[in-house]
């Protein structure tokens, strides 16, 4: 038998008091979330991705693992301020 993080035993209880109505809104609620994101997202640049091809058939994209760690984590610490 699993054992929950809340220390109790077997499956979490179901919340029946939401309507069948109440789930669909949730779910369209998580599909516009969605659209939204992907509506917002930038446009691919197609100078970067040429770049990078040119920079993957010369054996220079990704030589340095170091390097592309801290690139990454850089961009990921930018995008979160």
């Amino acid at each position: 038998m699993t054992t929950r993080i809340d220390g109790n035993h077997g499956p979490l209880p179901v919340d029946d008091t939401r309507t069948e109505g109440d789930r669909a809104a949730e779910d369209t609620d998580f599909v516009n979330q969605a659209v939204r994101a992907a509506n917002e997202a930038p446009d691919i640049r197609q100078d970067k991705v040429e770049q990078a091809k040119k920079a993957l058939a010369d054996g220079t994209l990704g030589a340095d693992a170091t390097k592309v760690a801290d690139a990454i984590i850089d961009q990921m610490l930018e995008d979160n301020t």
